[in-house]
């Protein structure tokens, strides 16, 4: 073989070992890329203590159940526009009846909140964490006692409403005997009243929503929002 074929398969060979140790370099070049680009983005609860995690989770649940409840009560104000037929109570009988249960299982959320923060409440001193201590205050605060019970009076003289028109349907809509359209003015006025005072409270929690928010910045990714932020729709007797 000639010194020139010698040193041109010399040559390839060097360029094929080049090539094969640029590709291991691209590939460890690359995982190393792969590794810190999604090593930075790890979520941040990963480095989390124990306890934050726990609050982190236990607010999430009041967060979820509370939308849920905004969602139920879009359902029901629909429902008050087109109420005059027997299916149309009955669906508004049981949103009711959902909306109950879902009540119960938010304020069962808000108060395993609160008690774990308060079983913690060292931790959280030692820690600094104030938007903790904002998120049980914001919890805690009289207002939604007052919210609560407007809702529950909401939920109670309508599903009584719907009940007694659902029964009495026919003399109603179609005879429209007097006795009944007197007990059913009666049952309504009862009704329109609970709606005014839970639509005065729903805007009183929006502004003590907003307000609170507007104080404490920090607790506004924990918050559920303000959803419901308009009038609820009345179910309209002369619909009928």
């Amino acid at each position: 073989m000639s010194l020139k074929a010698i040193l041109n398969k010399l040559n390839l060979k060097k360029k094929k070992q080049m090539a094969v140790s640029m590709g291991l370099m691209f590939v460890m070049i690359a995982g190393a890329a792969f590794f810190f680009y999604f090593s930075d983005r790890a979520e941040p609860e990963d480095n989390l203590p124990p306890i934050i995690k726990q609050i982190m989770v236990l607010n999430e649940d009041v967060r979820k159940t509370t939308i849920e409840i905004y969602a139920a009560m879009g359902k029901l104000d629909s429902l008050g526009m087109v109420q005059s037929r027997q299916t149309d109570i009955e669906s508004g009988i049981k949103t009711i009846g959902i909306l109950r249960d879902l009540a119960e299982k938010n304020q069962g959320a808000i108060d395993r909140l609160i008690h774990f923060i308060e079983d913690h409440s060292d931790f959280v001193h030692r820690k600094n964490l104030s938007w903790v201590f904002a998120v049980n205050e914001f919890y805690r605060d009289p207002y939604f006692i007052e919210h609560n019970q407007s809702q529950a009076d909401y939920f109670a003289a309508f599903e009584t409403l719907l009940t007694y028109t659902g029964k009495n349907f026919l003399n109603i809509m179609e005879i429209r005997s007097r006795a009944h359209m007197v007990n059913y003015d009666a049952y309504y006025l009862r009704y329109r009243k609970a709606a005014d005072g839970y639509n005065r409270f729903n805007k009183k929690r929006i502004e003590f929503e907003r307000a609170f928010v507007e104080e404490h910045p920090d607790v506004k990714p924990f918050l559920p929002g303000t959803h419901q932020a308009g009038d609820f729709r009345f179910w309209d007797k002369f619909s009928l």
